[in-house]
Parts: structure tokens; sequence; C-alpha cells
């Protein structure tokens, strides 16, 4: 029996040892010199990452605790820190490099994390719960062996919820190896294949889509710089595959265009607009717009039609409740939210995750999405908002009677109707730029609406979101 992970070209390799070590071992394998990962003008080669990845294990395995974050932009460094700290048993927790201080340090605390990792030139501030290691730390491991028999560490990512905007999701190995698996059940990707990692790797779409599935078919990872550089990073690297959402995507082709050898396009985060998938489709380019969450690797279905349905990654995941509810089971589903019982139990329920959104399964076995769940908020970025934990900080806000968050004309707006009916737009601006500062230009609430009368509601007390468009054409400016 073979026993590693592995998908190079059409040829799929499944076993009982669902591991990062065994995949990037049978790559160094089968392909010692082929180029894994390219940053900047540094070029690693399948044997370089696998060593690279063996020595930081060993080295991780000296440590101590259980539990280490990386805080980083993304390079090569990044990505044998974070294999590493897998491969040697350790949990990983991916932090979001753009999160102002206090917002990091939350999410350190709320994880129990041991160790907080990051580079000499990269600004942190210490915290008395985790301890600050160097990513350019030596790796002392002369005279170690890995042992092949250790059990890799979980990944635990962030998300919105709808109660929370920074929900812990722990995923095993064998999560994102499974729907990198699906992935290629349905998209091509092989050795001949350029990866353009355009987006942020701490969450699922970036991290599994970008980096992990095109390391497991054996194509190249090239490491961008963010959407304020795609158009040079897509001339620099010459992708035949591009991974984004679809405010960079429409950015890149508004700005220069597509390169001559791109082929295929992945689409995850948010809904592609049909105007987008139209102009990509008349490029002569494969389109794929996913549609999954964080509690399910990122990987429900995918939409390559346009239609308005997406055709399932696994067909037998995926049902539909009585009421409407899509609900996903599988190796895909998330072992749940990190030390949250009662949040578990909410949306966890004999291995089969609810997730809030509804629709239905068409004659030809697609999923029809109908809504997707109101009380989460999905930016053109890929970033979620949690809508009601916003609008209680919103209406926390003195002189708010009521606030209500959406994103409206590619723009996240409050509709605040304060209590002082005589209060200015100028009073709440400044009141909104200290809220912003606390979250991280990600997050910024860009634009607000101020309204003399209450919020809309619906029959059963809920705001009618509708509704409150009529207030903002009314009433913005």
């Amino acid at each position: 029996m073979v026993d590693v992970v592995i998908f190079l070209e059409t040829e799929k390799i499944m076993t009982d040892k669902n591991t990062f070590y065994n995949m990037l071992k049978t790559n160094a394998e089968s392909r010692p010199d082929a180029v894994a990962v390219v940053y900047d003008t540094m070029k690693v080669t399948y044997a370089q990452l696998f060593d690279d990845v063996t020595k930081k294990a060993l080295h991780f395995q000296k440590f101590d605790g259980k539990r280490i974050a990386i805080f980083g932009q993304a390079s090569y460094r990044w990505i044998v820190n974070m294999f590493g700290t897998i491969v040697a048993g350790k949990d990983l927790v991916l932090v979001d490099f753009f999160l102002p201080h206090d917002s990091r340090v939350d999410l350190l605390k709320k994880t129990d994390v041991n160790y907080t990792l990051t580079s000499t030139n990269q600004y942190i501030l210490s915290d008395e719960n985790s301890i600050i290691i160097s990513s350019a730390e030596k790796d002392d491991v002369e005279g170690l062996i890995y042992d092949e028999n250790t059990t890799e560490g979980d990944i635990i990512m962030f998300t919105a919820t709808a109660g929370e905007c920074d929900k812990p999701v722990v995923l095993s190995v064998d999560n994102i190896l499974n729907t990198a698996r699906e992935i290629s059940s349905r998209v091509e990707c092989t050795e001949d294949d350029i990866v353009l990692a355009q987006i942020s790797l701490h969450n699922e779409f970036g991290f599994i889509y970008s980096l992990i599935w095109p390391l497991c078919c054996g194509a190249m990872v090239c490491i961008g710089r963010g959407l304020r550089h795609i158009d040079a990073d897509t001339y620099y690297y010459n992708p035949t595959i591009l991974i984004g959402t679809p405010s960079m995507i429409d950015y890149l082709r508004a700005v220069s265009g597509f390169n001559r050898e791109l082929n295929t396009i992945i689409i995850g985060g948010a809904s592609c607009p049909f105007r987008l998938f139209e102009n990509l489709c008349d490029n002569d380019l494969k389109v794929y717009n996913i549609y999954g969450m964080t509690e399910t690797s990122g990987c429900v279905g995918v939409n390559e039609l346009y239609d308005g349905s997406y055709t399932l990654f696994d067909e037998g995941a995926v049902t539909i409740a009585e009421d409407g509810e899509i609900l996903v089971n599988g190796p895909c589903v998330m072992k749940g939210y990190y030390k949250d019982d009662e949040a578990n139990n909410k949306v966890l329920r004999d291995g089969v995750y609810h997730t809030g959104d509804y629709g239905r399964i068409n004659s030809a076995g697609r999923l029809v999405l109908l809504q997707r769940n109101p009380d989460i908020i999905l930016l053109p970025t890929g970033e979620k908002i949690s809508r009601v934990r916003t609008n209680e900080q919103i209406t926390a806000i003195n002189g708010v009677a009521e606030g209500f968050i959406t994103f409206y004309n590619n723009r996240l707006t409050a509709i605040i109707v304060p209590i002082d009916k005589r209060a200015t737009e100028d009073i709440f601006k400044r009141r909104i730029d200290k809220y912003n500062e606390k979250k991280g230009y990600r997050w910024e609430i860009q634009n607000i609406i101020l309204t003399k009368e209450p919020l809309p509601r619906k029959a059963d007390g809920s705001v009618n979101e509708e509704a409150v468009y009529e207030l903002i054409e009314k009433y913005g400016k």
C-alpha cells in the first residue's frame, strides 16, 4: 500500500495516511528538482521544501507548548514555518497580518496560543499568554530524526458567525487534504501549471486553493504581494491558474488585463457578479466560482456554468432540510469551533454542519442557492462580517438609537438612527472613525447614512434589508 497523498496530473494516490509530511515527501522523491515555490527571485525545489519543512518540524518539536500562531505576510519562510508547525504535531493558528494589535491579542488569548511566530523585522507587541519567537531562528536539529508516525497538528482559522466576528474554526489535515482531492475532481491542475497565490493565506480559500491544492498537484506556487500589486505580479510570474476574490479579478481585468498563458480562474470568498463572469468567459478562460465556508474547508460546490447552480464536489455530502437549509457532512466538515460547545451544538449535529444558507437541489442534481446566511456579510475581499455582532457594536456607539450594517454600492455602510434628531453626520463620522481604528482597514465602515426614521422591520421583528436600501437612496449622498 502506498502511504502518501498526492495528485500528479490525472493520477490520484490516496491512503489511510493523510499527512502533509507524506505529501511533501512524495513530491520530493518523485520530482526533486521541480520548482515548488517561487518567492520574489527565490526558487525552491520540492526536495528543498521537504528538507526545510522537516528540519523546522524537528526544531519545533523541542518546544513544550502545543499551539503556535503565525503572524506575518506570505513568504517562503511563512510556508516553511506553517508546514513545520503542523508536521511537528503542533496546532497552527493563522492570524491575519493586517489586524490591529488589540484584535490580534484577543485571538491569541481565545485560542490559548503558547508561541507567536513572527519575523525579526515585523512589528508585534508581546502578549503575556504567548512567547514571541523569530521565524529566522536557526534550526538546531543535528542528530535528530523525524518520526513519520507523528500525529500532525490541526489548523485553526477565524471566521464570522451570527453572533461573533472572529470564531476559531478547527480543521484537521485530513479535512484539508480531502478538500484538495475534491477540488482536483472538478478543476484540472497539473505539474506544468503555475499558480499565483495572491490572496491572504490566513483564510481557508487562500490557504487551500492557492497553496495546498497546487502543491498536492505538483504545480509551481508563486507568492504574490497582494491586491495592490496583482497586475505587476501577474506579469512577473506569468501564471496559468489565478486564485482570487471577485474584486481582485475585476481589478486586474480593468487595470491591465490577463496574461496570455492564463487559462483558469478560480473565484471564491464571495459570489461572482454575472457581468464579471460573462466577461471572463468571453476571454476564453475557464472560470470556477466556489461555494463553501470555513466550516466546510471551503468545499461544497463549484459554479462553472453561471446558471445559478453549483456542481457539488461530493453529491452525497449535501442534503436539504425540510425548511430548505443546506446541510453538509463528510470529510471536509470541520472538527468544530475551538472550545465552544454551545456554538458546536447549534451548528454540528451528528457530524452534519448546518450552514444557515438555504437552497434546493435541481433536476440535474446541482445546488441552487436561494439565500445566503443573512447574519453573515460576505465582502468582495473574501472577508466575512457578523451582522448581528457588528449591529450591536454600532448601536453601542454614543448617541445611536438603532444601527444596521450592510454592503451597498461596493461599500460597507452603516445606517444610523440617532437618539438626538438634531445630530449631524459629522458627529457620527468622528465616532465611526474611532470605531474603525480598532478594526483594520478591511473591516472599516466606509459610509454612514443618518435617518430620522426608525429602521423598517419585517413581521418577525428583523430588519427589512430591502427597505433599508430605500432609506439609503433617500438619505444617502
